[in-house]
């Protein structure tokens, strides 16, 4: 039987293989269940052994006004980022993988900008045509 150590929710993608960063990668990322067990993690189909995991980053920025935590899994299949809300550590159960610890400022993307001007521009025009009428 296997031994769960933790679970929290998470949203997660295997887009990303750098730094975490706003980009569509997120926007569509997985949302789920995140469970760490003796030997692997699992996130919906993702399983991910503990033995494949060549480089663990934990990552400790801000969403909004809010301080979060991204896990970078860097392994022979490729790179997993995981995100979570303020209240989860994740990151104390994986201290056996010797992470590395950065701490980052989130960097936008071109979809991620372009996206914030259409919504910025589209708000001031129905605020514009809302009150002028």
């Amino acid at each position: 039987m296997e031994n769960l150590l933790y679970k929290c929710m998470t949203k997660g993608t295997k887009r990303e293989a750098s730094e975490p960063r706003h980009s569509q990668n997120w926007v569509l990322a997985r949302r789920g269940s995140f469970r760490i067990y003796d030997e692997k993690i699992v996130c919906g189909d993702w399983i991910i052994p503990f033995k494949d995991i060549k480089k663990l980053t934990i990552y400790k920025t801000k969403q909004l006004f809010m301080n979060v935590t991204v896990l970078h899994f860097a392994t022979e299949n490729g790179n997993y980022q995981f995100g979570f809300n303020p209240w989860a550590h994740p990151e104390k159960h994986l201290m056996n993988l010797k992470p590395e610890e950065e701490v980052v400022k989130l960097k936008f993307s071109l979809f991620s900008v372009i996206l914030r001007i259409i919504i910025f521009v589209g708000l001031l025009v129905y605020f514009i045509t809302r009150f002028n009428s």
